[in-house]
């Protein structure tokens, strides 16, 4: 069953290593590769670089799904790993990253869009965006789809051991509150979750830029440090299965594969809302082999690629025919845990539209500075 690779991250405790480092040959796609759309799972195989160097979250993608690009297609495929959309912003804005190939969430992929780092793509190379949902494009970053396509998404709320509570936590009080499950607690350590999580329990939108509200979500946070074992995202999903933490701001798919190890963890999204976001492909404006980047994105729309990607990730896909392919044991996993979006839960759904980082910088610069 492909979905019990997964454990691979808990026993790794997340690491956040680089893979491989950058390369890669000089091709890109020309006017000429524009006119011939791509053929098979591999496009114009003369047109392909020998290598593809591609920007990552770790244990973000099935390492088999490069391993079968190879094979098929003749391409080894070097991943580097970043620990934060900033970083990844970062990375590509200081030039020659090397790169050919990022997966920037939404907010970063807009930022990124506006400051010219992304450039459009070939709509003629990825035949298989057809499988795509229609719900998950078109999105406030990229409403044309013009530089990204999705590839994966979920949510952010509350992973919370069920053995703990004697009835589910549904507020986020439950984090931000004293309680007595003090130093057994986490908030994600990124601004805008754990700024953004504030704000909205507070009675604010995710993406407020209101000085009041970004003041009282500081106090609010600064205030929760005593309470909390940490601002962790590298190592919460291991602690939530070994049961060092017992409650933690959390993301969908983390609070899946902390199940994995331990039934007990479940998820849920609070009363006063949570987010849905989408991660997405993107190819960068000075990306050294473009054409190849595009034959990885078709090749990763395949039905087949397609869920074996969100069952070692235990995401959504966004693509309906991958869809079709989830095992029930996935589907258990996400239903059974409390992780599936149903109706109700998407009424309590907002989209991670952020506001100006240089806001949500100074409000998190103060949290972790303070005292």
């Amino acid at each position: 069953m492909k979905i019990k690779l997964a454990k691979s991250i808990l026993t790794a405790a997340l690491p956040l290593f680089l893979i491989a480092s950058c390369g890669g040959d000089d091709s890109s796609v020309t006017d000429e590769s524009a006119e011939m759309p791509a053929t098979g799972r591999c496009g114009d195989e003369s047109k392909l670089g020998d290598t593809l160097n591609f920007y990552n979250w770790a244990d973000y993608i099935d390492p088999q799904v490069l391993t079968d690009f190879e094979t098929e297609c003749g391409v080894a495929v070097t991943m580097g790993t970043y620990t934060s959309n900033q970083e990844l912003i970062a990375k590509v804005q200081a030039g020659n990253s090397g790169y050919s190939l990022v997966i920037p969430t939404d907010y970063a992929a807009e930022q990124m869009i506006e400051t010219g780092l992304a450039q459009k793509l070939d709509m003629s190379l990825i035949p298989n965006a057809v499988n795509l949902d229609p719900k998950q494009m078109g999105l406030y970053y990229d409403k044309d789809n013009e530089y990204t396509l999705p590839y994966q998404y979920s949510t952010t709320g509350i992973a919370y051991n069920s053995k703990s509570f004697d009835t589910p936590p549904t507020s986020w009080s439950a984090l931000f509150d004293k309680n007595e499950h003090c130093n057994k607690s986490s908030i994600l350590d990124d601004q805008y979750e754990a700024v953004g999580a504030a704000l909205v329990y507070l009675g604010y939108s995710y993406s407020s830029l209101d000085p009041v509200a970004h003041e009282k979500a500081r106090d609010l946070l600064i205030a929760a440090r005593d309470c909390i074992s940490a601002f962790d995202s590298a190592n919460f999903i291991g602690n939530l299965a070994s049961g060092e933490v017992v409650i933690a701001e959390s993301w969908g798919f983390a609070a899946g594969i902390a199940r994995l190890d331990n039934p007990d963890v479940k998820f849920v999204i609070p009363d006063e809302g949570g987010i849905m976001w989408q991660d997405n492909f993107m190819i960068p404006v000075d990306a050294p082999d473009a054409y190849t980047a595009h034959v990885f994105i078709n090749y990763m729309l395949e039905a087949d690629v397609g869920a074996k990607i969100t069952e070692f990730i235990l995401g959504f896909t966004p693509n309906l025919e991958a869809a079709k392919l989830l095992s029930t044991d996935y589907l258990a996993l996400i239903n059974d845990g409390g992780i599936a979006v149903t109706d109700d839960v998407r009424k309590r759904l907002s989209p991670s539209e952020h506001g100006s980082s240089e806001v949500f910088s100074a409000t998190w610069n103060a949290v972790t500075t303070s005292g």
